[in-house]
């Protein structure tokens, strides 16, 4: 019997089962799992977690999805994982637009205490904006006594300076996630341990994890991925372990600090110390958006308010959850930035083309955007975007950049100022 042909009798099979996984019993459902997972097939992987969770309503359907790949994630298996979510999210939307966050738990999963942190962050991937990355340094994070050598050195030990930015981002970001969870989301304390990185580019670059940890774990309804990825690892860990180990710290959820002001919607930015400004407006987005229940309008008006240097990350960050709350989609998310200031309203346009490029590590997705946007000074800086996220993607590959920009016809010379190339002659 061909391959094909067990492949179409195990979808036929899957298919007539139907909702039927969702009540199946663990042991079985688990032969189902293990059967896909010893031939590492992805695609079965993800038709599996799609028919046991589909049919759950809701926070149901979140925590089943959460759990499932959390156990995927076990052993080792972190590209398999990331593989059966990239294939899951193909066919299901709601698992798409909350990529990020499992992304996160198989990150959280995928790092046991005992392990090579640097190998396994490594073996991450940069689907759904690289979250895998993130949740490997919350684990590692959590798993200890946090204190400046652990924090300064990590880094260092992963990515050090000037080898790979986007690899160090992905890391220095990750901090900021994993100091806000190891001190119970005190966000200027998380702020503070950023603050022992060396460079300004490290500590902006922690700093926006920590504001963007505060953003997610502050959302109303109270369910947060990573929090419970975390409580889930370290109970297997303590469950499989001789000597009653795994996480030994992390958070202990009695939050003090205040999150959220429902009075302020630019709040926390607005109680800060001014040094965390710049990278607090640029995460602001979601708090200041859900405070005005999502009405791009409000929001502008909201970031207008903002002193002038900080007005154009407020908008920024406008676009950022622009693209994420359209699943980038290009007309809709040009619709939510044309409703803000015309002198402004450009910055919304930086933050939806750099998510674009961040979700998928892809310029041509950033190009096909900007060709999308009206011209003028909105589109000329759109194309700028894709220049400044040329040099985190290829940081030392300036032919890469070059080869690039030499694709995007009237954006060309924007596209070469953002990604540090000089002017072509006669340009």
């Amino acid at each position: 019997m061909t391959r094909r042909l067990l492949s179409l009798i195990t979808a036929v099979t899957l298919i007539a089962c139907g909702s039927n996984l969702a009540q199946e019993p663990a042991a079985t459902f688990q032969a189902r799992v293990d059967s896909a997972t010893t031939t590492a097939d992805t695609s079965r992987l993800a038709e599996l977690g799609r028919l046991r969770c589909q049919s759950l309503d809701n926070e149901a359907r979140s925590t089943c999805y959460e759990d499932y790949f959390l156990a995927l994630a076990d052993s080792g298996r972190v590209a398999l994982a990331l593989g059966a979510l990239e294939a899951l999210g193909r066919v299901a939307p709601e698992v798409e637009a909350d990529g990020h966050s499992l992304t996160h738990v198989i990150g959280i999963r995928a790092w046991k205490p005992g392990d090579d942190v640097a190998d396994i962050f490594r073996n991450c991937s940069t689907l759904y904006q690289s979250g895998c990355y993130h949740g490997v340094i919350q684990a590692y994070l959590t798993s200890g006594e946090v204190d400046s050598t652990r924090t300064v050195e990590l880094c260092d030990l992963i990515a050090p300076m000037g080898t790979d930015n986007w690899l160090r981002f992905q890391c220095v970001h990750g901090l900021g996630h994993g100091l806000e969870m190891a001190w119970n989301w005190d966000l200027p304390r998380a702020l503070a341990g950023c603050d022992w990185l060396a460079t300004s580019w490290d500590r902006e670059s922690c700093y926006g994890g920590a504001i963007m940890e505060n953003s997610v774990a502050s959302q109303p309804g109270g369910h947060h991925t990573s929090v419970r990825a975390l409580e889930n690892a370290t109970a297997s860990s303590n469950d499989h372990s001789e000597h009653g180990g795994g996480h030994s710290h992390g958070p202990t959820r009695e939050i003090t600090y205040k999150m959220r002001d429902s009075t302020d919607a630019l709040y926390p930015c607005s109680a800060l110390d001014e040094r965390y400004l710049f990278s607090c407006y640029l995460g602001q987005g979601n708090i200041l958006l859900t405070a005005v229940d999502w009405d791009f309008k409000r929001a502008a008006q909201e970031c207008d308010k903002v002193a002038e240097q900080y007005r154009s990350v407020c908008y920024t960050s406008l676009g950022t959850n622009a693209s994420g709350a359209t699943v980038r989609n290009t007309a809709k998310s040009i619709a939510h930035c044309s409703k803000g200031h015309p002198d402004w309203r450009q910055w919304c346009h930086v933050g939806v083309v750099k998510n674009f490029i961040d979700v998928t590590a892809d310029p041509a997705d950033g190009i096909a955007y900007c060709k999308e946007v009206p011209a003028g000074k909105d589109r000329d800086r759109c194309w700028r975007a894709v220049g400044e996220q040329l040099t985190v993607l290829y940081t030392t590959d300036i032919a890469a950049r070059e080869k690039v920009c030499d694709t995007v016809g009237e954006g060309e010379t924007m596209c070469r100022q953002g990604a540090g190339l000089p002017a072509k002659m006669g340009s």
